[in-house]
């Protein structure tokens, strides 16, 4: 009786182990995506550089939108707000650090890049580094 015991549940459990294997393999009647087209080009890889000029570029545009139209200018809180530009005319006074209620694009682009994730990072990074010392 031990032994019909044995091989029925060894059959058992060979019997869910084969039903599994068949759950792993049907997917594979998926459509595949069609291929791209003959003139497409892979973009190149980003690197954090390129990522950053994308990011400042993005960041000039809107200012120059917000002082209508001149990069040169000064913007101030109410033109950040008008704009659309809450992360701006909320942190004002940081970006402003004189104090003098307007901002150059220079001053808006140093406040952003203070704030990068990857800045945060390496600021982490280092505070680890020092903890353990």
């Amino acid at each position: 009786m031990k032994i019909v015991t044995f091989l029925v549940s060894g059959t058992a459990a060979t019997v869910v182990a084969m039903s599994s294997i068949g759950v792993a393999f049907a997917y594979d009647d998926l459509p595949k995506p069609p291929p791209p087209p003959e003139d497409w080009v892979q973009p190149p890889k980003q690197s954090e550089n390129s990522v950053t000029q994308d990011v400042e570029s993005q960041i000039a545009q809107r200012f120059t939108a917000a002082t209508n139209g001149n990069p040169n200018g000064l913007l101030s809180r109410q033109q950040a707000k008008a704009a659309g530009w809450g992360l701006v005319s909320d942190h004002f006074s940081e970006i402003d650090r004189a104090g003098t209620g307007y901002v150059r694009l220079d001053d808006v682009l140093r406040f952003m890049s203070e704030r990068t994730p990857q800045r945060i990072m390496r600021m982490k990074n280092v505070t680890k580094q020092d903890q353990r010392q």
